[in-house]
């Protein structure tokens, strides 16, 4: 089994997850060999946390995506996705912007 140098989480979309939530699931599954979950699992999952992906150690843009399991060792990086991203655009078109 490989070690895990990076990994990909999908969180709950119906409200924003902690940090304290995503270190919690972090320490639970450190040293513990883990595997992402399936398309239709991802989809029907009422978990906070869903794991997403895993790149091994060694991986390459070019490689294939892997299935296989990979340790959580304490140097793998996490990445949190959130399932929906809001954005706010602002425009600001008073006078004191027009004094630069």
């Amino acid at each position: 089994v490989e070690e895990a140098d990076q990994i990909f989480l999908l969180m709950k979309e119906d409200y924003r997850i902690s940090r304290n939530v995503r270190l919690a699931w972090f320490l639970r599954n450190l040293n513990q060999i883990i595997w992402p979950a399936s398309t239709s699992e991802l989809q029907n999952s009422e978990n906070e946390l869903d794991l997403a992906a895993v790149q091994p150690k060694g991986w390459q843009p070019d490689s294939i995506p892997t299935t296989a399991p990979c340790v959580l060792m304490p140097s793998t990086r996490a990445t949190f996705l959130a399932r929906r991203y809001r954005f706010i655009i602002e425009l600001d078109l008073s006078p004191s912007t027009g004094i630069v």
